[in-house]
């Protein structure tokens, strides 16, 4: 798991995430050094609380294959902007919003 970086990039203490999710600081120092392994709830709300997808918790790398064979790619695109929008900061966030809704109205 990639608990620990992505704690750090969210600026929390172990302390901090772990009343987060309801949980006890040891738990947190145990996941992240790989001594025991939550549960798949805790896992949910340590992504929810973390901003991130189970998938990037996990340390999964690899996109899953596309649930829409069909030339339906919404799904993928949104998968994307949501992992990738992450890595901006809260300005760039806020002018790729401004950008998606004004292609959105051009239609």
């Amino acid at each position: 798991m990639k608990l620990k970086e992505l704690r750090e990039e969210a600026h929390l203490t172990q302390a901090e995430l772990a009343k987060a999710i309801g949980n006890v600081q040891r738990n947190i120092s145990n996941w992240e050094n790989g001594a025991s392994e939550p549960d798949i709830a805790t896992i949910l709300r340590l992504a929810d609380v973390l901003g991130v997808t189970v998938d990037e918790l996990l340390g999964r790398e690899e996109a899953p294959p596309t649930l829409y064979p069909n030339g339906d790619f919404s799904y993928d695109l949104s998968r994307e902007i949501m992992i990738e929008s992450r890595r901006l900061d809260l300005e760039q966030q806020e002018k790729l919003l401004g950008f998606i809704r004004a292609v959105a109205k051009k239609k």
